[in-house]
């Protein structure tokens, strides 16, 4: 009976906001009480978990507004009651304001220039538009307009159905008539500006389109829109998509973190994330 009651006053409990900033790392404690094993924190796209220790996170948040995160189970030691333990609202801020512009006072009353009187009485005033005659026709406009959208609509499919035959093959042909493979493109990463001058969100920006080529290419997964956690949806009903995702799990990560939340790096990390990508495309960048 008492464990219930400490149940229920843990559940119950006011909990304050915590402010935080977004893209800036904030540990949050969820206060389970000793005795008490908490469970893994159930992960989502508003955050990227760093680390867990016991009942305390740390976490980058990446969106705005308020943040609420999952629940956390725990199991206590000596009678196996299950209990959930929520956390505190996190109030993610800007890191910059909107706007510094300030929109004037309207002025009151408002001045026209509309003349007094009727409408009739300085209408003829505009009469010479009768002197122009029949206005000419615009019966062309329906059908140019039809065989407009018609031919943009076969120049689009003819470049889809290109750059999907282009993207099947093992090796892309340059001008210059050397063939750039899936590997070759990983390796010009480390000979690319953004790589020398330590750009990381425009380096990981390559990372990420390299990647989405090789799950276009094997998967047939082509929208660019999507984010990572709805390509694992996707790919949870393809054949031997687990793997890719298990494969792809860290380097997805890392794009994440460096994209969105500009986590900042180093060389020898992009090096070692680049060969990362470098075995993933020798693994999957075929049909």
């Amino acid at each position: 009976m008492t464990t219930l009651v400490l149940a229920v006053l843990f559940l119950t409990s006011d909990i304050e906001a915590v402010q935080c900033s977004l893209g800036v790392p904030v540990t949050i404690d969820y206060s389970i009480p000793e005795g008490f094993a908490p469970e893994p924190l159930e992960l989502t796209e508003d955050f990227v978990l760093l680390e867990q220790q016991g009942d305390s996170i740390t976490i980058i948040p990446i969106v705005l507004d308020t943040l609420v995160l999952p629940s956390i189970y725990a199991i206590s030691d000596t009678t196996g009651l299950e209990i959930e333990f929520s956390p505190p609202l996190l109030v993610v801020s800007r890191t910059m304001p909107d706007s510094t512009w300030i929109v004037p006072v309207f002025p009151s009353p408002l001045l026209h220039t509309i003349p007094p009187g009727l409408p009739q009485d300085y209408l003829k005033q505009h009469c010479f538009s009768e002197k122009w005659g029949r206005a000419p026709s615009h019966r062309w406009i329906l059908p140019v307009s039809m065989g407009s959208a018609a031919i943009l609509t076969a120049l689009l499919i003819w470049f889809l159905h290109r750059r999907r035959s282009s993207l099947s093959t093992s090796s892309i042909p340059s001008a210059s008539g050397v063939s750039h493979s899936p590997l070759k493109e990983v390796k010009a990463l480390l000979d690319s500006s953004a790589f020398a001058e330590g750009r990381w969100p425009d380096y990981y920006r390559e990372v990420d389109r390299l990647l989405r080529d090789t799950l276009d290419v094997r998967f047939s997964i082509s929208n660019r829109a999507y984010t990572w956690r709805q390509i694992r949806r996707e790919l949870a009903e393809e054949k031997s998509g687990k793997q890719f995702i298990e494969s792809t799990n860290e380097l997805s990560r890392e794009i994440v973190i460096q994209r969105y939340a500009a986590w900042g790096g180093s060389r020898e990390r992009a090096k070692r994330y680049t060969s990362m990508l470098l075995r993933i495309r020798e693994e999957w960048h075929s049909k």
